[in-house]
């Protein structure tokens, strides 16, 4: 286990690259949105009706494309699935989401999930398989992936495995915010645990282990 400062400095990065990265989407995508939306809405004002009607009709697609990136930011700092359906129609909504936007499907297995989860559990749940998934589509090269839920009384545990690339040991490719110490950090901070197995050309396992119980926490935490 990481001693305390090395996991406040695992979380701290986390949330900095998290926040680097809004920052950029709200720069790059949203403030030039917003500079050209000014620009049609000047053009429209200045033209002759028939003029305008097509101004504002691209207008309003750009405010559409504003909206919908405006959820999809919304979505990366806290699912709203998550706070009011819970962690399975959350997880289902992410599968789809994510077998549309990469082309990887998600075969998904689960038992024991409809039950009510801690909120800081079923994100970190939630996070370490969004952030697996985001690895295997970058780095795994296959078509298809399979991730497994399960809870009983004690633990809530999320397994993500690939049969792509994989890696050797102690190489794992640190290609995402916060790589495989954001993982366990996310892990860690809810009293769990995460390991990791891989094999060149064999994939990747990511277990997750997350405590449910107070007492199973500083179990894990011992």
């Amino acid at each position: 286990m990481e001693d305390p400062i090395s996991m406040a400095r695992t979380l701290v990065e986390i949330q900095e690259n998290e926040r680097r990265d809004i920052a950029r989407e709200l720069h790059d995508r949203l403030g030039q949105s917003l500079a050209v939306l000014k620009l049609l809405l000047g053009e429209a004002v200045n033209s002759p009706p028939d003029k305008m009607k097509y101004t504002l009709g691209e207008a309003q697609s750009l405010i559409n494309e504003m909206m919908s990136l405006t959820r999809d930011l919304s979505l990366e700092l806290r699912p709203k699935m998550l706070d009011d359906l819970g962690l399975l129609p959350a997880l289902l909504y992410l599968f789809e989401s994510y077998a549309l936007r990469t082309h990887v499907n998600v075969r998904f297995e689960h038992h024991g999930l409809n039950k009510k989860l801690p909120p800081d559990i079923s994100l970190a749940a939630y996070r370490i398989v969004e952030e697996a998934l985001e690895n295997v589509a970058r780095h795994a090269e296959i078509e298809d992936v399979k991730v497994l839920a399960w809870a009983d009384r004690r633990l809530l545990c999320v397994k993500v495995e690939d049969r792509g690339a994989g890696f050797k040991s102690g190489g794992f490719p640190d290609v995402y915010p916060g790589g495989i110490k954001g993982m366990q950090g996310r892990a860690m901070v809810v009293g769990g645990k995460l390991t990791l197995t891989s094999a060149l050309g064999e994939g990747t396992v990511v277990l997750a282990e997350l405590p449910l119980a107070i007492k199973s926490r500083r179990e894990y935490l011992a």
